[in-house]
């Protein structure tokens, strides 16, 4: 991504870290959908590139959003997992998710997280965040 000088403003500065489409993507894979590797987030209906794929863990990794866990004896067993940062942007995936299910008429509500979504939103981010109990930064 285009690197551009820091800036006062708190929009700017989120929009710099994960703003663009695919990072929001990934961000969601990881947060809504509990996707840890490459090849998860590669098989996801919006299907990113291997190239943009790896530019945007590796910029998650370095805004301190995603943390990289490197896999024993291969790179097929690379992890990456959620910072304490990254789960503080539930609220904001949530909005974001609201605001498309009130102007997408394209949303698939029969996706069970979209009617959780509508109907019990504090209960859907206590379940996922148990997917992250382990996290503590």
């Amino acid at each position: 991504m285009k690197k551009r000088p820091s800036s006062v403003c708190p929009i700017v500065y989120a929009l710099d870290l994960w703003g663009d489409p695919w990072s929001l993507v990934i961000l969601r894979d990881v947060l809504i959908h509990n996707k840890r590797y490459y090849r998860e987030f590669l098989a996801s209906r919006e299907r990113i590139s291997t190239n943009i794929l790896s530019a945007r863990l590796q910029s998650l990794v370095e805004a301190g959003l995603l943390v990289k866990i490197e896999g024993d004896s291969n790179r097929a067993q690379t992890m990456y997992r959620p910072t304490q940062k990254a789960l503080d942007l539930f609220p904001v995936v949530f909005a974001i998710m609201h605001w498309g299910l009130k102007y997408n008429p394209n949303t698939d509500m029969t996706i069970p997280i979209m009617q959780e979504l509508k109907t019990n939103e504090k209960g859907l981010e206590q379940r996922l965040l148990q997917n992250f109990d382990d996290i503590t930064d």
